[in-house]
């Protein structure tokens, strides 16, 4: 017991980290604006889009500058550190209630409507089928069906191609809807903003509910192993402990309304030849690596289904893998919902195979703990078949999975065929197949990209803007490029990288926004540009030559990354242009860049992309800013940061990198060794500590238009046991002349380890706004539960215990993963 004295001065510590990581579910919808810094900010249909709004996130940041507050470290324990756990991380505990409830409806159903439950409709010859029929579920009685959406950048109305959609958008010659876009999750990576992640979760899925969807199929949350993965745009960076902690902001703020799936479960990292990749790694790796951040999003998020995925894991397909889908999941993880497999991820799919082949698949998915096949009933069409006979399955086999997903529709509202679904009521409108009520959704979009972007070089103070200029050229090259668009057919496109509003690739989590809403490069520009100051569009050095400042838009297009079905997959190297055949477009845009330099005029180049990008001309260009596929309003927010000051208010650069960005390909491990290919346990950040490798960008880089100084560093516990959590408490300064946003990052390591461990990994973060020379002290917390690792048994490939080791961990604090300036350690009893 600490003496009182040490724990008074705590106290005060403890009381406002109290307040700001409350482990409760958020207050109700709508009583919050942005950027106040509460758990209900930018909900749907509320206002508050105020310029450099910033959230605490987990921070606990003091509201004044209060920087005198020292802290007399105690030993923490579950006793007096725990202190209700952190924000986003309610957990899931069934209800008695709904159980029952499950009971009394099973118990009326008969095997037919039971294994109905389990599987997507009834297959139809070849695509006859209406494409809807790709996205529900049966109905069943008096119980509805599941209709499911993505994604993770927006509400996908592209899958209502069935033509019937009045007054919608057509592609491929059938109609889509329109909805919000916001910026894609790799993008939101860089935010490190979990209050902005629950804000985009539940919004997307106040727009899902109002479609009267049940299933958004988000968080996407796989590691990016390595840049060259065509889904990069899909997750949210390299860190698992990052991953884990947005997917879980994201997780809570969907089951607002409805339930969210987490995917793609596990280890899918490799796009081209996907249900044939086997990713093989040790246990420790794919628990801790692999595993982690689901782990997270099961037991901080109460995420209520997972996605089994294409590929295999050490040689078994993850949707009849027993291992990964009970002994992990359920049995280590803890999981209590469902498991769903991604679309045709089962082994057969086709429509002539062989019955017995059939039979043989379904039996070693539902024993694997796979609960339901979609899109169509194929492998599980057979299961009434195979219920009590040699070999098969028992109806206790059924009944396990059909409870698990008749729990979660109970839990969610999602089970009536009449009426609403969802839980509460949604605020947006879906009609004639568009979603409206969306202004804040919007903003919402808008806020996101402005803290998404970063600001990888800045030389000589080349951005803002100087507001003196007279002239701007806003350049870009025109592309060509080959997709199906989302559809069946090859349609590709044109990109002009200047004016087009890019959203990412045009696979399944494609979204479209009603163009009347949507905000290109250029027109941000133009329209955030002082008053008097003219901005050009063109496409060639020339176009510039009277310019005083010239911006180059460049990047990636839907060819050049995404799904392997729009013909894009994974990329073959980190070049622009790196996809085209037409020799006219081979390396346009760097020779556009380059020739955009030679001028030598004050410029900067912003690049859409999902990930790490060549920079041949890096040393020639003094500004380089990564935009990422920004959402329908990313023009605009780049306009503001360029300019820096747009109607009195002042905009900063915020952003900072989820992922390593190498100098060359050849830094990163091999991406693909074929059909096996080996999972290091070192990934990211902890890839390059290891073998000594230098990035161009390390993990967190993200400049500014001022500049931070950390202080003062103070550790709340001198000592931790079971249960703890660590108050890190620091002074951050803006010591620059503009107001700006800083991300805090801490990171642990362990110096007297025994144990295969990387040399740092980040636990904790936070972001924190300030004005010209106001400082301000926050507290992160740092849970001693994240800290342990996965101890392999020695006797078997696949057993093993989560361990916290006894002995000194090391505190760091700082900007990015190669800055971490203050430092502290702790002495932890291990358990």
């Amino acid at each position: 017991m600490p003496n009182m004295k040490s724990f008074k001065g705590l106290l005060p510590l403890f009381v406002g980290f109290l307040a700001a990581s409350a482990c409760s579910l958020p207050p109700p919808k709508h009583t919050g604006t942005l950027g106040d810094g509460g758990p209900g900010q930018g909900r749907t249909c509320s206002t508050g889009t105020g310029a450099g709004a910033v959230d605490a996130g987990e921070s606990g940041i003091d509201g004044g500058n209060n920087i005198d507050n020292i802290v007399t470290p105690i030993a923490c324990n579950a006793g007096n550190s725990d202190l209700s756990g952190f924000k986003y991380a309610p957990g899931y505990t069934p209800d008695k209630n709904v159980l029952a409830r499950v009971k009394e409806v099973m118990d009326s159903m008969s095997l037919t409507d039971k294994a109905a439950q389990m599987r997507g409709v009834p297959y139809g010859s070849a695509f006859a089928m209406q494409y809807n029929d790709l996205f529900r579920s049966k109905d069943t009685g008096t119980i509805r069906g599941f209709r499911y959406r993505d994604g993770p950048r927006g509400l996908c109305l592209g899958a209502d191609m069935d033509g019937t959609l009045p007054n919608a958008a057509v592609v491929n010659g059938s109609s889509v809807g329109f909805s919000t876009v916001f910026p894609v999750s790799m993008a939101r990576g860089a935010a490190f903003d979990l209050d902005l992640e629950y804000a985009i979760g539940e919004a997307i899925a106040d727009e899902m509910q109002a479609a009267k969807g049940t299933v958004l199929l988000a968080p996407c949350m796989n590691v990016l192993r390595h840049p060259s993965w065509g889904r990069a745009q899909e997750t949210y960076g390299e860190d698992p402990f990052h991953i884990g902690r947005l997917a879980s902001a994201f997780t809570v703020g969907a089951q607002q309304h409805i339930l969210a799936n987490a995917k793609h479960y596990m280890a899918y990292n490799i796009e081209n030849n996907r249900a044939g990749n086997n990713a093989v790694m040790d246990e420790q790796t794919l628990r801790e690596i692999y595993g982690r951040h689901f782990r997270m999003v099961v037991q901080d998020g109460g995420v209520s289904s997972v996605m089994a995925s294409y590929n295999l894991v050490n040689k078994i397909k993850a949707t009849q893998n027993y291992h990964i889908l009970t002994e992990v999941l359920r049995d280590d993880f803890g999981f209590k919902g469902f498991v769903l497999s991604d679309w045709w991820a089962m082994p057969y799919t086709g429509p002539n195979t062989d019955v017995t082949l059939l039979k043989g698949s379904a039996v070693e998915a539902v024993r694997a703990g796979m609960d339901l096949e979609l899109p169509w009933a194929l492998n599980y069409n057979q299961l009434e078949s195979i219920v009590n006979t040699n070999g098969g399955l028992t109806e206790a086999d059924i009944d396990r999975s059909v409870a698990r997903i008749l729990e979660q529709k109970l839990r969610f509202n999602a089970d009536s065929l009449t009426g609403g679904v969802g839980l509460g009521t949604p605020q947006a409108i879906y009609s004639k197949s568009r979603i409206s009520c969306d202004a804040d959704h919007i903003a919402l979009s808008q806020r996101a990209a402005r803290e998404s972007m970063v600001l990888l070089k800045n030389e000589n103070n080349t951005l803002p803007i100087n507001p003196s200029v007279t002239k701007v050229a806003v350049l870009g090259a025109t592309v060509p490029y080959r997709t199906t668009n989302g559809g069946s057919i090859e349609t590709g496109g044109i990109v002009n990288f200047a004016t087009e509003v890019r959203t990412g690739d045009m696979g399944s989590s494609r979204v479209f926004e009603d163009p009347a809403k949507a905000v290109g490069p250029f027109a941000g520009i133009q329209a955030t540009a002082p008053s008097g100051v003219a901005v050009v569009l063109g496409a060639s050095a020339a176009d510039a030559a009277d310019a005083d400042f010239v911006v180059v838009m460049a990047g990636l297009t839907a060819q050049d990354e995404g799904e392997e079905y729009t013909l894009a997959g994974d990329r073959i190297s980190l070049a622009l242009d790196a996809k085209q055949q037409d020799p006219r477009y081979i390396g346009i845009q760097d020779s556009l860049i380059r020739s955009v330099a030679a001028l030598g005029k004050p410029m900067a180049v912003v690049l859409e992309a999902a990930s790490v990008v060549d920079l041949p001309w890096l040393s020639e260009v003094p500004a380089v800013v990564m935009a990422w596929y920004p959402g329908q309003v990313g023009g605009m927010a780049l306009g503001q940061l360029l300019w820096g000051q747009v109607g009195g208010t002042t905009y900063n650069f915020s952003g900072k990198l989820p992922f390593t960005w190498a100098a060359q390909i050849s830094d990163y491990a091999a991406f693909k060794e074929g059909s096996d290919t080996t999972f290091d346990y070192y990934v990211g950040y902890r890839y390059f500590d290891r073998y000594g490798k230098k990035p161009l960008f390390a993990f967190g880089h993200g400049l500014s238009y001022t500049s931070f100084e950390y202080r003062k560093l103070q550790l709340g516990c001198s000592e931790m046991s079971q249960g703890a959590v660590l108050p890190v408490v620091v002074n951050v300064a803006n010591t620059g002349n503009a107001a700006g946003d800083e991300i805090v990052m801490v990171f642990v390591s362990y110096p007297g380890t025994t144990a295969r461990r990387p040399d740092k990994e980040i636990k904790g973060f936070a972001r924190v706004s300030l004005r010209s020379g106001e400082e301000k002290q926050i507290t992160i917390p740092v849970r001693l539960s994240d800290l342990d690792y996965f101890q392999m048994d020695s006797a078997t490939a696949t057993t093993g215990k989560w361990v916290v080791e006894s002995g000194d961990i090391k505190i760091m604090v700082g900007g990015n993963s190669a800055n971490l300036p203050l430092s502290g350690t702790v002495k932890v009893n291990g358990y």
